[in-house]
């Protein structure tokens, strides 16, 4: 064992004494506080005189005052003096002054009464610690929950702009785009029937806009991919690495090894975004030409994982948490689970791991 193990064993062992005597009913305590003084008078008579046992009463006396109270501690202070008194006058202590014995014990009864004092002081000033530090530990409790109400209430109102700004390209600029592609085509039909040589300019410019209603159309998926409710995060997931696929002309594809429902949308609505920002971040800081988005189930967790063939994570090189890392790693703890990111020289992998029955956060 190490050395400040073997220093901390005895503090443990009286703490756990003192947390298991706290536990017992007062009429317990008295009892082993009589018991205490009974045993200590025992030695003390059997000793005799010529040996002191005053300091042992303190056991009983501490006891009594820290467990039950101040009163009770006085009370067994005056039994433990008269006893200690009558003992060594039994025990055949020969006093040549006849009030010898009377101030004998009330020095006795006095060192005892001041301990009672401070031991009930002691005590007092410990509630008084401990009520403070519960107050302080609710006070944050409450103060950590607020703050958490507040950022899952900001992020939800992220989520819910998203989806706005999402319809709006979708119902809005992708409708107008469509119907400029058709008023464009009307043209180019118009200058075919002409003969007109721009004719294949025109045509060129009714390819770029239906590009740009293809490109509106992801935008619009991507802010708002789920619909309902969260079983469709598998077909929300494999849209999402053919958008990046043709986006950013990588190999990106998503596994799905068998099915996995998830009902919540918000639950789902995290995950995809985890993904989608790990995606992001391959693509863009890892340079990685090759993405891999798999779901599944391992024992009784869930496992969302994203790993790639980029430039990886030097060893020699200490991670500085980014925002995109930060959010993925908040998102996982509101869905009760953890995120981890590993990787090596060649490739790295950000792995979200929950429960399969993860709290509906939707209520």
């Amino acid at each position: 064992m190490a050395p400040i193990e073997e220093v901390l064993r005895p503090r443990n062992m009286v703490a756990n004494v003192i947390v298991k005597l706290s536990h017992l009913p007062k009429p317990v305590l008295v009892g082993l506080t009589f018991v205490i003084v009974g045993c200590v008078a025992t030695v003390d008579f059997l000793t005799g005189y010529e040996i002191s046992c005053t300091v042992f009463y303190l056991v009983a006396i501490g006891l009594a005052t820290w467990y039950v109270g101040a009163s009770f501690g006085s009370l067994v202070s005056v039994i433990s003096a008269w006893v200690t008194t009558i003992i060594s006058l039994v025990s055949g202590q020969h006093y040549y002054n006849r009030f010898a014995p009377i101030w004998n014990a009330a020095i006795v009864l006095s060192f005892y009464f001041i301990v009672v004092w401070l031991l009930s002081r002691l005590r007092q000033t410990h509630e008084t610690l401990e009520q403070r530090v519960k107050e302080r530990t609710a006070s944050l409790s409450s103060e950590l929950a607020e703050r958490r109400r507040l950022e899952n209430e900001i992020l939800a109102i992220g989520e819910r702009e998203q989806r706005r700004i999402g319809l709006d390209i979708h119902d809005s600029l992708c409708q107008h785009l469509t119907g400029t592609a058709l008023a464009e085509q009307f043209l180019v039909e118009k200058l075919a029937a002409r003969d007109v040589p721009e004719v294949n300019d025109a045509n060129r410019v009714v390819g770029l806009i239906e590009d740009a209603i293809s490109m509106a159309h992801g935008i619009a998926s991507g802010l708002f991919p789920l619909e309902g409710d969260g079983e469709g995060l598998p077909a929300a997931l494999s849209e999402l690495a053919a958008h990046f696929s043709s986006r950013f002309k990588v190999a990106c594809r998503f596994h799905l090894a068998e099915p996995v429902r998830i009902q919540d949308t918000v639950v789902a609505n995290h995950l995809y975004r985890i993904a989608q920002e790990a995606v992001n971040n391959a693509i863009r800081h890892g340079h990685a030409t090759k993405i891999d988005i798999q779901l599944a189930r391992v024992g009784l967790e869930l496992q969302l994982v994203i790993s790639d063939d980029g430039s990886g994570i030097p060893a020699n090189k200490p991670i500085h948490p980014g925002m995109g890392l930060r959010n993925m790693k908040y998102r996982a703890s509101i869905i009760g689970g953890s995120l981890t990111l590993g990787g090596g020289e060649s490739g790295a992998t950000v792995m979200c791991s929950f429960p399969e029955s993860a709290p509906n956060l939707s209520k």
